[in-house]
């Protein structure tokens, strides 16, 4: 093994991608007022400063802002450069000869009419100042005054500097012999004293000898008073001095391959986020990102796409394609697998490399410097391999064509020996791992979990559900993770699936590969970057679904992509020597964990920013809003240099008690519109970095009340609305009053009239009494001296009629038979107006009155027949509902009687049906003739005279009184009355009563 080690290191060559992000803002791409940034600083809060000659500009790491004469009222946007304190909240900075003065003050910038001409300590500053943006400047720092952060100040004289504290007293001596091109600046608020050829002395050590740094190639010296950081620049290369054990040295900070093409003014480095901010002179602002990544790729190779990767020798790694790297890059190539896919690689504890290609698997031999191998065979291809601690190789096939599928191990101590199949695992496996010493675990491209224990063989599979299992990852604590291609992650304990949150942009739908690092934070590879999570985050996230942090990581991190790959297997690789490794599409990604810088949003957060009708507005802890502008939108300022995606904040209105938490977006913004009227607390949170703890901040927001909307307005209108009420029952009370006054008095006179009425319907009542009384005597005088004189007339004429069958004499014979048939009509008619006339009187039918429909029907035919003979008709009855029907006594033989009669009166030669009927509780009476039938004109006016019965006049003279009856009687019992013509003659005439039904 050291033989090949050596071997490899010989013939080391390598490539490492530059590990630093660039991004640039400039007018053109309008985040600045002007392209030139002069002095650059950051403020107490985190907030960056810079001067350009087109106003002030506040950067967040999100947004810039500026302050120049439209929203300051300044007379010149020119600044120059910033000074004061950043620990005390007192920057400073001025416009072009002092025009204006600004303060620089709770994240906001202020014109105060404070004078900032030059004084001593100022002047170094503007020594200073000019130092860096003029090149090639000579300044001479003879008499400066030095200033500390603590208000202490040094002085440079001619053979010494003094020190003094902040009440002119002197603290501290040393002897120094003043050079013109010296140059004098802090460190740490320590003096240091650096001469053109890198000779230095430090106040506090001056007793130290022979200091120097290395100068050479030397293009700008730039020194940043504020933040005390001194820089060194040449043309491709950024240094910072640093002190430690009481010297000085140069730290590379940045390097690029080419020379920088802009003019470098000014620079701030922040140690935390571990970026460089250079200000230009016609490029704007940069911002360099200091990556912890190295991304590794072969100089060598047009495809630098990788998927599996294992541990190789020492610190080494070996990729699929047979490439082996270190942490700074390749080291060596093995052209390994130049063919095949890349989606598995295992190394067996004899140091021989296993690769599948297609359907087969190679065993490179470590004995022949990997020169040699063996190939085994196999009828489907192979979708991942994997070597337990047995050295025992594990093959997983894809399924596709094969109708079965099985997993297969090969004894990699014996190389002879064949693959054995597993048949109890027919499952197209595609990830092992070793749980145990004897269980093994597997995922299948059948959405399933398998255990298997090597012992006893038993095999136990369990459906993922949605799973679509990529990889299994057994951390520190033996708890299983799995990867999904669409479901996230999740844990796998006790057969369950407890499936964690993903990311707020999803990136974790699509979860690669895990890795646990020392601190017990996981490494997640996505198709969108690589993410960092609390273990113990996404624990307590199981157990009381407490928030979950993640912290993202991309391009901007120095990646060549943000694709990282995943589906093979190992999908990462963890060296000895604490280095992460991460497939991608374009490279791979190694880094120490520990050693990553992480931009965490740890910070506080502000909120004293609103824009109301496009005017931006300023307050503390509670915002008025008038009720003008309805629609408020508060900014939140949160000084954040990192990634966007890392940022957390949730907003909650409480309007009422169910009022959720809203994910804020990415611009920090609130909007409400149409506010109502009240005080309303709208409270904002943070979550912390790798916790599930917020940061949360109240505000109150008044929204004032219309004056109809106000308490007082609603008691004094209650009470007047009150008063009004009370006044108008009053009046109400008065006016009902006077109502009833005048009510009683209409009631009295009306209750006269109503006796004198009464009185005069009684004398009515007793005349119509008596005048009925009067016509049943008529009536009785009637029937007892028309009908008994009829009755005997009848008689005699039925004795004649008999008489006159003894002579032969058939004319008389048919006279005195049509004598005796029209006296009995005529006695008939006589009875049927007598009881037309007791029934109108009486107006009433009781149940006595109702017989069986027949025997009438009988009654009538048996009356009329000898006249229907006479005139050779033929008279016929029939009921159409095979049941019984009753119907009214008087007032049916009346009314039967009268259209036979008045049937027969048309009729010859002819015939006469007359039928009855039960339908629907209706009576239906028909009376049927072949004879003249009635004219249109008759008909007419016989239905108007049943439909307008009481207003039409009836017409005795040219209409027979039968019909009339007829009509009126169908209108005491509340029936329809119908006339119709007969096809092809005569007519139809139809009654229809209600019924009285009586079912045997």
């Amino acid at each position: 093994m050291s033989r090949f080690l050596l071997f490899i290191l010989l013939f080391q060559f390598g490539f490492s991608q530059q590990n630093f992000h660039e991004a640039w803002y400039s007018a053109d791409t309008e985040h600045l007022p002007q392209n030139s940034v002069k002095s650059i600083s950051p403020d107490k809060f985190g907030f960056i400063w810079m001067t350009t000659e087109n106003g002030l500009v506040r950067f967040d790491g999100k947004n810039f802002k500026t302050y120049n004469n439209n929203n300051r009222g300044l007379s010149s946007n020119r600044f120059l450069y910033l000074s004061g304190s950043i620990e005390k909240d007192s920057l400073k900075t001025f416009t072009e000869s002092y025009a204006d003065n600004i303060i620089i003050n709770q994240r906001t910038a202020i014109k105060t009419t404070q004078n900032y001409l030059l004084n001593s300590f100022e002047e170094y500053e503007n020594n200073r100042f000019y130092l860096n943006n003029t090149n090639n400047l000579q300044t001479d720092f003879f008499l400066s005054k030095i200033r500390t952060k603590k208000g202490d100040y040094y002085k440079i004289e001619k053979n010494r500097i003094i020190l003094f504290d902040n009440k002119n007293n002197k603290k501290k001596v040393i002897e120094h012999q003043h050079k013109p091109n010296d140059d004098y600046f802090l460190l740490n608020d320590e003096l240091v004293c650096l001469s053109s050829n890198g000779d230095y002395i430090i106040f506090n050590y001056f007793i130290s000898k022979n200091n120097k740094l290395d100068l050479n190639n030397i293009n700008k010296k730039i020194y940043n008073h504020l933040t005390q950081q001194y820089f060194i620049c040449t043309n491709k290369e950024i240094y910072i001095i640093k002190k430690a054990t009481n010297k000085l040295y140069l730290s590379l900070l940045h390097k690029q391959d080419k020379p920088f093409t802009y003019d470098i003014k000014c620079l701030y480095y922040d140690i935390k986020c571990n970026k460089l901010f250079l200000g230009t002179g016609e490029k704007g602002l940069g911002i360099i990102t200091l990556n912890k990544f190295g991304i590794l790729t072969n100089i060598n190779s047009a495809n630098n796409n990788y998927y599996a990767t294992t541990p190789f020798l020492e610190n080494t790694f070996l990729t699929s394609k047979g490439e082996i790297y270190n942490k700074n890059g390749l080291i060596n190539d093995l052209k390994l697998n130049q063919t095949g896919n890349q989606f598995g690689i295992a190394i067996d504890k004899n140091q021989n490399i296993w690769i599948p290609e297609n359907s087969n698997l190679v065993c490179y031999f470590h004995k022949t410097n990997y020169k040699t191998f063996k190939k085994y065979k196999f009828k489907s291809i192979l979708s991942t391999i994997y070597c337990d601690s047995e050295n025992k190789i594990w093959i997983g096939f894809r399924k596709d064509d094969a109708p079965l599928v099985s997993v297969a191990t090969i004894n990699a101590n014996d190389l002879n020996s064949k693959p054995l199949f597993i048949k109890s695992l027919d499952e197209p496996v595609n990830f092992f791992v070793e749980l145990r010493k004897d269980k093994m675990i597997l995922s299948s491209l059948n959405k399933k979990i398998i255990h298997y224990d090597k012992i006893t063989q038993k095999v136990t599979k369990l459906s993922s559900g949605k799973n679509d299992i990529r990889s299994i990852f057994i951390c520190n604590d033996n708890k299983i993770w799995v990867c999904t291609y669409s479901n996230g992650f999740s844990l796998f304990e006790n057969n369950r699936f407890y499936k964690l949150p993903i990311d707020k942009s999803s990136y974790l739908t699509s979860a690669h590969c895990i890795m646990e690092d020392n601190e017990g934070h996981f490494w997640i590879s996505t198709n969108k970057g690589l993410i960092e999570v609390d273990k113990k985050n996404l624990l307590n996230y199981i157990k009381e679904k407490s928030p979950v942090y993640y912290n993202h990581y991309d391009k901007k991190n120095g990646f060549l992509t943000n694709e990282f790959n995943g589906g093979c297997e190992p999908c990462n690789t963890k060296l000895k020597n604490g280095y992460f490794v991460y497939p991608s599409l374009n490279g791979l990604i190694a880094f120490n964990p520990e050693k990553v810088n992480k931009i965490l949003p740890s910070g506080d957060f502000y909120i004293n920013e609103v824009e109301i009708a496009n005017r931006i507005l300023y307050f503390k802890d509670t915002l008025k809003v008038d009720r003008k502008n309805n629609r408020i939108r508060i900014k939140i300022d949160f000084p954040y240099f990192g990634n966007e995606d890392n940022v957390y904040f949730e907003a909650k209105l409480q309007l009422n008690k169910n009022d959720k938490w809203v994910k804020l977006a990415d611009d920090r913004t609130i909007t409400f519109t149409n506010l109502p009227p009240g005080n309303h607390d709208l409270l904002i949170r943070k979550l912390g970095d790798f916790s599930t703890i917020y940061k949360t901040k109240q505000i109150t927001i008044v929204v004032p009340f219309l004056y109809y909307e106000t308490l007082w307005f609603k008691i004094i209108s209650s009470i007047l609305i009150a008063f009004i009420f009370v006044i108008g029952i009053r009046l109400r009370y008065n006016y009902i009053q006077k109502k009833n006054i005048e009510l009683e008095s209409t009631i009295e006179e009306r209750t006269r009239t109503l006796i004198k009425t009464i009185n005069e319907l009684n004398s009515t009542k007793n005349n119509l009494t008596k005048e009925i009384n009067q016509q049943k005597k008529l009536i009785g005088t009637i029937s007892h001296d028309i009908k008994s004189p009829l009755k005997f007339i009848n008689i005699g004429i039925n004795n004649l009629e008999e008489k006159s069958k003894n002579i032969d004499n058939i004319e008389i014979q048919k006279i005195s038979n049509t004598l005796n048939n029209s006296s009995k009509s005529l006695l008939n008619f006589i009875d049927n107006l007598i009881e037309y006339s007791k029934i109108v009187l009486d107006n009433s039918i009781s149940e006595d009155d109702f017989v069986d429909a027949d025997v009438i029907s009988s009654e009538i035919i048996n009356l009329y027949k000898e006249i229907a003979i006479s005139k050779n008709n033929q008279l016929n009855y029939k009921n159409l509902s095979n049941k019984k029907i009753l119907i009214t006594n008087k007032i049916s033989k009346i009314i039967i009687g009268n259209l036979v009669d008045n049937a027969l009166k048309n009729t010859e030669n002819g015939t006469i049906d007359i039928t009855i009927e039960l339908k629907s509780n209706k009576i239906f009476l028909n009376v049927t003739d072949t004879g003249k039938g009635f004219t249109d004109a008759q008909i007419n006016y016989y239905t108007t005279l049943f439909n307008n019965y009481e207003k039409t006049k009836f017409n005795f003279q040219n209409n027979g009184l039968g019909l009339y009856l007829v009509i009126e009687l169908i209108n005491l019992l509340n029936g329809d009355f119908r006339i119709n013509k007969n096809n092809p003659k005569g007519s139809r005439i139809e009654i229809i009563v209600d019924s009285k039904i009586s079912n045997y």
